[in-house]
């Protein structure tokens, strides 16, 4: 599994599950970073429930009624890194990890904040052992405060930080972005900031800790609608009506329905033009519409001319006949679509790898590097795939290896 990529040769020693912390890592993977992702000796937790290696969220093995089937969800964030299991609550596991850390560039965990200390790996004790090393935690709140012992979990985040209250439409009630944005979005700040600290490392020599959290990303991606509310005198957005993308932007710039489906607009600046394609009246010497503000405070009405129009063709046939003209159009495709598309195709976005369970299709990495490109190199780990391996080359001898084994500390 030779890389690389920018990344190649740093190491790092991966206490991560779910999906934050794991899509970081994964991320670190792609661009040639030797990922040792370090699982439970036991692939169950002590309750009998499966980890997020096996889980519901889609079942994908050979046997489909089998319990141990991975999960879209691991599948997803695990690529290109090893596998090994270790019980850390046996003191001979600990030791072993310990003289891991010794070695490692970046130290990667997302459990709530105090486990790893209890554990016996925390920050100042990875820190006497690696002083130069990267120790990243990834939380739902961040390591102190009100909430750092509340669970954190993507769609609490959402709640929380006014995502839901600004997705659904203005008669129903708040709803979830749909994805695990605020997983993502925590996920790619952890690993940029762990790069960045690395960047720092090989300037002066000095480790640190970094500490990122669901919480802030999703708050710091409100971005101009966070600052807009911020600064501005008038208050709280309300959602908007279901074809608007925005609570601040006027349309059209949103979802309108079509003969067959709907169609994306954003095309603020092209109402004359619009209104030619759509053969309707000019808007854009309409009083009511003909400039920010009057469509603004008439969005509805705005947006019901344009479903009524939009009605007589295709979502294909509008796009045709507004591509022509430069605007700004898209179809709202299924996932079906939207994979189908060729642009996807073009830009390597789904690539097949060979894995124990079968070839596997996942989603290719989002960012294309010149001279030090970003790859998939090998599917997702079985667990303890690696194990030996990665200890014969931190200097473990066969014997020691097998007492691990024999006392059930791996």
């Amino acid at each position: 599994m030779e890389a690389a990529g920018p990344l190649a040769g740093v190491k790092v020693l991966d206490f991560t599950e779910r999906m934050q912390g794991p899509y970081a890592t994964q991320m670190l993977a792609d661009m040639g970073a030797d990922v040792i992702k370090v699982e439970r000796r036991e692939s169950f937790t002590p309750d009998g429930r499966p980890d997020d290696r096996y889980g519901e969220k889609g079942k994908y093995g050979s046997d489909p009624e089998d319990s141990k089937v991975y999960s879209a969800g691991f599948l997803a964030c695990n690529r290109n890194k090893r596998s090994i299991t270790v019980d850390l609550k046996h003191p001979k596991g600990v030791a072993m990890v310990e003289r891991l850390v010794a070695q490692v560039d970046v130290v990667y965990e997302n459990f709530r904040p105090g486990v790893m200390e209890r554990l016996g790996v925390g920050y100042e004790r990875c820190r006497e052992l690696n002083p130069s090393v990267v120790y990243a935690s990834a939380t739902g709140y961040g390591p102190d405060g009100p909430y750092a012992r509340k669970p954190g979990q993507d769609v609490l985040v959402e709640a929380l930080t006014g995502w839901g209250a600004l997705n659904g439409d203005s008669e129903g009630r708040p709803v979830p972005v749909g994805t695990a944005i605020a997983d993502t979005l925590g996920a790619m700040n952890g690993a940029f900031a762990v790069a960045a600290a690395l960047v720092h490392r090989a300037k002066t020599g000095e480790g640190q800790r970094v500490n990122v959290c669901l919480f802030d990303s999703a708050l710091a991606a409100l971005a101009e609608w966070g600052v807009h509310f911020l600064n501005s005198p008038a208050g709280e957005p309300h959602r908007t009506p279901a074809t608007h993308a925005s609570p601040y932007t006027p349309p059209p710039y949103g979802f309108y329905k079509t003969k067959d489906g709907h169609i994306a607009l954003s095309s603020g600046r092209q109402i004359k033009i619009l209104s030619e394609i759509l053969e309707i009246d000019d808007l854009s010497v309409d009083p009511d519409y003909s400039s920010y503000w009057p469509r603004f405070n008439n969005r509805e009405r705005f947006s019901a001319i344009l479903e009524e129009a939009l009605a007589r063709k295709t979502t294909a046939e509008w796009v045709a006949l507004m591509e022509k003209e430069d605007m700004f159009v898209a179809p709202v495709n299924s996932l079906e679509q939207a994979f189908s598309d060729p642009q996807v195709a073009h830009n390597n976005m789904v690539q097949e790898v060979p894995s124990p369970i079968g070839p596997l299709k996942l989603l290719g990495p989002p960012y294309v590097l010149s001279e030090t490109p970003a790859t998939i190199r090998s599917a997702p780990p079985t667990h303890g795939q690696h194990t030996d391996e990665v200890l014969q080359e931190a200097g473990f001898s066969e014997e020691e290896i097998a007492e691990l084994k024999s006392d059930k500390a791996i």
